[in-house]
């Protein structure tokens, strides 16, 4: 059975109009039509020739005459054919306006349009939503910074005086090594020169947001128990608000514009233009920080069975753990890969350290395996790689761990974790004999050497943040069953990717627009990297550069004017990127954001970054534990469904590891700029006059017309030309018989009262007399209408109707002297 079209439900102003002129037509033929039927009830045989007048004025040329057929419709021959035509003009031409009144509108229409752009007037919007309300009011906490030494080269406090502090540190050398005195007292404020140099680049008027407007969402304070030569102050404090994993979109939350797309996280204290009741749109530069990751295929995968057998069901719910030759072991290429680690922000060489630490993974594993050999072993002199017991396809069965999860997503920062090996020994089993006496050390290497940093190394401007990882990914059902159901004896297969990460700061374009007055109305449009017309104009980025170690020291950094890139202990770099410096360890006391731990000072800036991005590869990893969020899919089937599509692929695999930082991070900070300038949101700053000039470019309506629906007013339009032509031509070309003058001899010639009386009394009236003296003469003359027409003082002139009519039509036959 076919369906019934529906007509459509949105009424338009044109359908409106339309509807509206559609009355109007009607009411315009009714009204006239009901009232001549009233007139004609209220007329008797006998009136004044002026009522006769009057109401053969309103009778002649109502509707009723065309409905009855009477004699003025101009049925029979007898009519001169030009006037017949005229006459027949007029009504269907009264026909064509009608529906050019009603079908003209109905082409009206409106839509939404940018208006000019002007200058806009920006005020403070609140985020109700998780963010909003798990964020600490700005304002009352001041940003803090503490500084360390290595704990070798101190044996009791190891406060250091942070760059341009003006805390007074004293050291003292002994045979057990240095001790520390502070005689003032430890200062944790932030010194105005670091102040002035890393927020140089970013004016007030200015949306970029510069280092120090970067603060952590919550805050609290805390004592140095080392010392109390340390007064409480600020810090920050992690906790994870909410989670968007699944949300492929852009998303605002208080302080931040989230690209949950590809990951990275903008800074602005958002603020939404005032009066524009239609919407807005506008576009502002902002400071993002943004995790960039590359994958690199092992080739390697990890198979299993998954078994729910009664007694037989081990803890992990697997069965038969088998690592896979899928060309990782023989199709390996034998070289070991290299990469330029001299200058990380000229060259991250992402793709490099991957795949070293793809080809180190794999490499330790074969000689765990007795895959292949070492260089000059088992016998000295023999090349390394001499051998290959293995080809695509073949499979070494893996140690079952009983605590291990095979079936979710995973990241570790050791590699080679599936082989589940001794962290102290080198140990053998019946399966793999070991003869290469490969450790858990060995594989803990792959790690520094794919970072190209450690604790150790000083913290410069070329020893960028680099994590490594291993990912396990979401396990693909191969037996061809249901892909997400987890069915006894059903087979999987996870692919393993060798990860490295970096972290950058970057300036992005951001256009917005807004329909309301609230943040849920504000619509981030899109977000592209800011585009620079050559190398000299792309933006100047400064970081400290004092002897610390990056185990110990997390430096200020951020966009600074030029006259400070020549400055003692400021190393500067122009590009559009800035990558973060830092070091990620596997050790167990690798710096990282914990749920409801405070940190040790108030400046995100320096560290939130990597911290998240430590906690993505060593905590989500081994367990949800203090998340409250399902973020690997061990317990949520759509999660688990994301990932499955994105690590089976190793070039969106990198995804994964940038999606999850984004939502960490979006917990963790917030931006305190916005239009109005920094700190938009607290009462001081409210009188501040200064700020950025946005240019906003309102939304308002304009008018459209579908030009179909004026067919019918196009064609009334050439019938009015056609009619001013032939009047023009009857006036200048008749010989006198066109103009006024004619015009009114003729109405008064047919005036109905008027040939009554000239004729009834023609010594007193005449078709020609001027209008007023005729209505004073005559006006008030009776006239009678029955079969015959006679005067109104009963005088018969023995007119009579046509014979057989009777004296309902009331006609003169003619008219006799």
């Amino acid at each position: 059975m076919s369906s019934i079209p529906r007509l459509p439900t949105e009424l338009t102003v044109g359908h409106v109009a339309g509807i509206i002129a559609a009355g109007l037509v009607v009411v315009r033929f009714l009204c006239p039509a009901v009232l001549t039927y009233i007139l004609a009830g209220l007329l008797r045989d006998t009136e004044t020739a002026s009522t006769w007048t009057v109401a053969s004025a309103n009778l002649a040329p109502s509707i009723w005459t065309l409905l009855l057929r009477t004699d003025s419709s101009g049925a029979g021959s007898t009519v001169r054919t030009i006037i017949k035509i005229v006459c027949k003009c007029i009504p269907l031409l009264a026909l064509l306006c009608a529906i050019t009144g009603v079908v003209t509108p109905l082409g009206l229409g409106e839509e939404l349009t940018t208006l000019p752009e002007r200058v806009g007037t920006f005020e403070y919007v609140r985020d109700e939503s998780a963010y909003g309300q798990g964020t600490t009011a700005r304002g009352q906490y001041q940003l803090s910074r503490v500084c360390v030494l290595p704990a070798s080269q101190t044996r009791a406090n190891r406060l250091a005086a942070c760059p341009y502090s003006n805390t007074e540190v004293i050291f003292n050398e002994d045979d057990e090594g240095f001790t520390v005195e502070l005689p003032n007292g430890y200062n944790t404020s932030i010194p105005e020169l670091s102040r002035e140099i890393y927020t140089s680049g970013t004016p007030p008027s200015s949306t970029v947001s510069n280092f120090y407007d970067i603060e952590w969402r919550q805050l609290t304070t805390r004592n140095e128990m080392s010392t109390e030569d340390v007064p409480e102050y600020p810090v920050g404090m992690f906790r994870h608000l909410d989670s968007f994993i699944l949300e492929n979109r852009y998303k605002l939350a208080e302080g931040l514009v989230i690209d949950a797309k590809i990951g990275g996280i903008g800074f602005r204290n958002h603020t939404i233009p005032v009066g524009m009741t239609l919407g807005a749109t506008w576009s502002e530069d902002l400071l993002f920080i943004e995790p960039s990751t590359t994958c690199v295929n092992t080739n390697v995968t990890l198979d299993f069975e998954v078994i729910t057998d009664y007694n037989r069901t081990a803890r992990s719910g697997v069965n038969n753990v088998v690592l896979t030759d899928r060309g990782g072991f023989s199709q390996m290429n034998s070289t070991l890969p290299s990469f330029d680690n001299l200058d990380g922000q000229v060259s991250p060489d992402l793709v490099g350290r991957a795949y070293k630490a793809a080809w180190l993974n794999n490499a330790f594993t074969m000689l765990y395996m007795n895959v292949t050999n070492e260089k000059d072993k088992p016998v000295k002199g023999m090349k390394s790689f001499s051998y290959m017991n293995s080809e695509p396809g073949k499979q070494f069965p893996i140690p079952l761990e009983s605590f291990d999860d095979y079936k979710s997503l995973r990241f570790s920062e050791n590699f080679g974790d599936y082989l589940h090996l001794d962290p102290f020994n080198a140990t053998s089993t019946d399966e793999f004999p070991n003869p290469f006496n490969i450790s858990r050390k060995d594989f803990d290497a792959i790690h520094i050497l794919c970072s190209g940093t450690g604790p150790a190394d000083n913290a410069n401007i070329t020893n960028i943040y680099t994590g490594c990882a291993l990912l396990r990914g979401a396990p693909q059902r191969v037996d061809g069953g249901p892909p997400l159901l987890f069915e006894n004896r059903s087979k999987w297969s996870t692919p393993l990717h060798a990860c490295a990460s970096a972290l950058r700061a970057t300036i992005k374009t951001v256009v917005f627009s807004i329909n309301g007055t609230t943040l849920d109305d504000l619509v981030v449009q899109s977000i592209t990297p800011k585009t620079y017309a050559s190398p000299e104009d792309a933006p100047l980025w400064g970081m400290e550069d004092f002897p610390f170690p990056l185990g110990n020291h997390f430096p200020v950094w951020g966009l600074i004017a030029p006259e400070y890139a020549s400055r003692d202990n400021v190393a500067s770099i122009r590009k559009p990127d800035f990558y973060l410096p830092g070091y990620s360890a596997d050790g167990l006391f690798t710096p990282m954001i914990r749920s409801g731990v405070a940190e040790s000072q108030n400046l995100a800036g320096a560290s939130f970054a990597q911290t998240t991005m430590n906690a993505v590869l060593k905590v989500v990893a081994k367990g949800e534990g203090e998340w409250p969020f399902d973020m690997r899919g061990a317990a949520s089937m759509a999660i688990f469904r994301r990932w499955q599509e994105l690590s089976k692929d190793a070039a969106r695999a990198g995804e994964i590891v940038d999606l999850l930082w984004t939502d960490l991070a979006a917990s963790a900070v917030v931006g305190t700029r916005s239009t109005n300038g920094p700190f938009s949101a607290s009462p001081q700053s409210q009188s501040q006059p200064q700020g950025a000039n946005i240019m906003v470019q309102p939304v308002g309506k304009r008018i459209t017309y579908d030009i179909r629906f004026g067919i019918p007013a196009f064609f009334l339009i050439v019938w009015l030309g056609v009619i001013l032509l032939m009047a023009l031509l009857s006036t200048c070309c008749c010989g006198g018989r066109g103009g006024f003058k004619s015009l009114r001899r003729r109405i008064e010639q047919l005036s109905v009262g008027r040939v009554f009386t000239t004729y009834l009394y023609p010594d007193q009236s005449t078709l020609t007399m001027p209008a007023r003296q005729w209505r004073a003469a005559n006006g008030e003359k009776m006239v009678s209408l029955g079969v015959g027409v006679r005067r109104g003082d009963a005088e018969d002139f023995g007119y009579r109707g046509t014979q057989g009519q009777g004296d309902e039509y009331g006609l003169i036959e003619g008219l006799k002297r």
